[in-house]
Order: C-alpha cells, then sequence, then structure tokens
C-alpha cells in the first residue's frame, strides 16, 4: 500500500474535494494527492485566501480502497463556538429591537 497527501488544518479538520474543512469521517470524499508538491501548492492557495489559516501536508497511508488512513478530527464548530461560546448565539437584544420597531410601526399604522 502507498502514501498519499491529505490536507490538515490547525483545528484537525481535513480538506475535501469541494474545497471545504470535514473531520475526516467520510474518508471517500477527503482531497488526496500522490504529490508532496501539489500539496504544498493547494496549502499556499487556500492561505492566500484566508490569512488566519494554518493548514499543512499531512502524508498517510491508504487502506484497501485507496482512501487515506487518517484519524477523525474533533467535531465542527461555527466560528462563534470556537471563539468560546457555547454554541448558542444570544440574539435577545436583536429580537427586542426587532419587536420593539414592529410594535411601533403598527402603532404608527392606526
Amino acid at each position: 500500500m502507498g502514501t498519499i497527501f491529505v490536507i490538515q488544518n490547525q483545528y484537525g479538520h481535513y480538506l475535501s474535494k469541494q474545497s471545504e474543512w470535514v473531520d475526516g469521517r467520510d474518508k471517500r470524499i477527503l482531497y488526496r494527492t500522490v504529490h508532496r508538491d501539489e500539496a504544498v501548492n493547494t496549502v499556499f492557495e487556500l492561505s492566500s485566501k484566508d490569512v488566519a489559516l494554518r493548514a499543512a501536508p499531512l502524508e498517510c497511508e491508504v487502506d484497501e480502497n485507496n482512501h487515506p488512513k487518517v484519524e477523525h478530527a474533533p467535531a465542527m464548530f461555527t466560528p462563534s463556538e470556537r471563539a468560546g461560546g457555547e454554541g448558542t448565539v444570544d440574539n435577545s437584544a436583536e429580537e427586542e429591537t426587532q419587536a420593539a420597531s414592529a410594535g411601533g410601526n403598527k402603532s404608527e399604522n392606526l
């Protein structure tokens, strides 16, 4: 069995063939190449578009179906969850503002 290169970011997620970050559970959709320089070029292109990205080519073996043998990454989070939130966004102030403006419009129309 040979080796291939996949791309992994700073959160442990892998680049998919559709240029999206995934957790690696479905190995069929992962971006892969047999050439290290091609993987490095892809990392360079991605980093040019997103300066906060910290990605690197990862050499890994392939299984009997030629899919990369990678460990599952942690669960995917939204940016607000990653920043320290608990996965929910507090929209109460925004909802109150919308309710107040909706209520104000009704009284003006009477």
